[in-house]
């Protein structure tokens, strides 16, 4: 082992990219965030300078994936953080992307009393955004999405 190498942790996704295709594999986490202090989420990852990430798909391929290329992430959560669930307005939206592909469920609206529309969340969001089912959580790029309504 080299006393360069950092040890990450090997966080299972599937990426759904906006051309339709798929591909699961992990990607890799650092046991330390440089925005606060924990581990590095995937958020964190996804929100990082930097258009690209390392990823290794199911079948050990290597590759450095563009971020914008994806619609969205499906992962499970390491570990549930405390407080995430009793925060925001919890609102039922479905989303369709792009290339016509559909995804509904549960967003949290973290937004200041009087801006916690979904109209006024969508536009604020830079980059990726939380949303739940009952099977999956997603981060969902929101630059790919076409249109989305509440449930």
């Amino acid at each position: 082992m080299s006393i360069y190498r950092v040890e990450k942790t090997e966080q299972p996704v599937t990426l759904f990219y906006s051309d339709g295709s798929v591909i699961s594999g992990v990607v890799f986490l650092s046991p330390s965030a440089y925005t606060h202090i924990g581990r590095q989420t995937l958020v964190d990852l996804l929100k990082e300078k930097g258009e690209f990430f390392p990823f290794r798909s199911g079948n050990d391929r290597f590759y450095v994936i563009n971020k914008r290329s994806i619609t969205h992430i499906r992962y499970q959560p390491a570990v549930k953080e405390k407080g995430a669930d009793v925060l925001g307005t919890p609102v039922e939206i479905n989303i369709e992307f792009i290339g016509g592909e559909q995804l509904a469920g549960q967003i949290l609206i973290e937004m200041p009393e009087g801006r916690t529309r979904l109209f006024d969340f969508i536009n604020e969001i830079k980059g990726y955004f939380v949303l739940t089912t009952e099977e999956a959580h997603y981060l969902v790029n929101a630059s790919l999405i076409r249109d989305v309504s509440p449930a």
